[in-house]
């Protein structure tokens, strides 16, 4: 271990850290207009490095992990607000659904809860994005219906910032890093930031050995994930929406201090 502040490597961490923290404000706003926050009060802190600057013990710090945890565990679906009401037509077998300012991306997953028209009450995959307000799925079943009614989850969309200063006066000051998508699924109710690849590369402790991604003639060579914060800053989290959820989302951080 280094005992220093002046002589210490990005992994020889002094003091391991671990938070956790309960979140289900939204930013004020869908993340198609902006991914800003409208008002400083709409994000939630989740890791602070010293942002204050009190403790000169600190140099820095390194996240190896993010993860997501919703507050129930469900088997059907995340209902962390109160299902949109859309409505959908099917012809053969593919859905076309219309719900305002959905979000939905191809290969993301939802669950489709009928209300009317016969349509399987199931899991389903977007296949297409036709709109701001459309898109398709395949349903289980075939045949024509006409408009009828479904409930649908969106997904929940989650938005990490950087902040750098020690006291927040603006809403620019919340600098955007990356954003994670949690799909109203089962499957999503656990969110590793790792395994989908969200967190950034890092060569901390040392870039890896052996071949490089996709084939040894890739630029990239293998890495580690995570982030590498300096003293004075602190990670901050935004939902796409405004409100707040009904229920949240624990987002736990995994890491320390150098």
């Amino acid at each position: 271990m280094a005992s220093t502040s002046t002589n210490k490597q990005p992994m020889m961490l002094d003091r391991p850290a671990s938070t956790s923290t309960l979140v289900r404000t939204q930013t004020g706003q869908i993340f198609a207009t902006s991914l800003l926050p409208t008002s400083i009060g709409n994000v939630t802190k989740v890791f602070d490095v010293d942002q204050a600057l009190t403790d000169t013990q600190i140099s820095g710090a390194y996240i190896d992990e993010i993860f997501l945890r919703y507050t129930k565990d469900v088997n059907r679906v995340i209902d962390s607000v109160t299902a949109s009401a859309a409505t959908y037509t099917r012809a053969a077998a593919v859905l076309t659904v219309t719900l305002a300012n959905h979000n939905f991306k191809t290969g993301q997953k939802l669950f489709f809860d009928v209300q009317s028209g016969g349509a399987p009450v199931e899991e389903v995959t977007v296949t297409a994005v036709t709109g701001t307000n459309t898109f398709t799925a395949n349903s289980s079943a075939s045949g024509t219906i006409t408009t009828s009614n479904v409930n649908i989850q969106k997904p929940v969309d989650f938005v990490f910032y950087l902040v750098s200063v020690s006291t927040v006066t603006g809403t620019t000051q919340f600098l955007p890093l990356f954003t994670a998508n949690v799909e109203s699924v089962p499957a999503d109710q656990s969110f590793s930031l790792t395994e989908k690849l969200i967190l950034p590369l890092v060569n901390s402790p040392v870039p890896h050995a052996g071949a490089n991604f996709g084939s040894a003639n890739a630029a990239s060579a293998p890495k580690l994930r995570g982030l590498m914060l300096p003293r004075g800053s602190a990670i901050y989290v935004g939902i796409s929406g405004t409100g707040s959820l009904t229920n949240g989302f624990y987002v736990n951080v995994q890491g320390g201090y150098y």
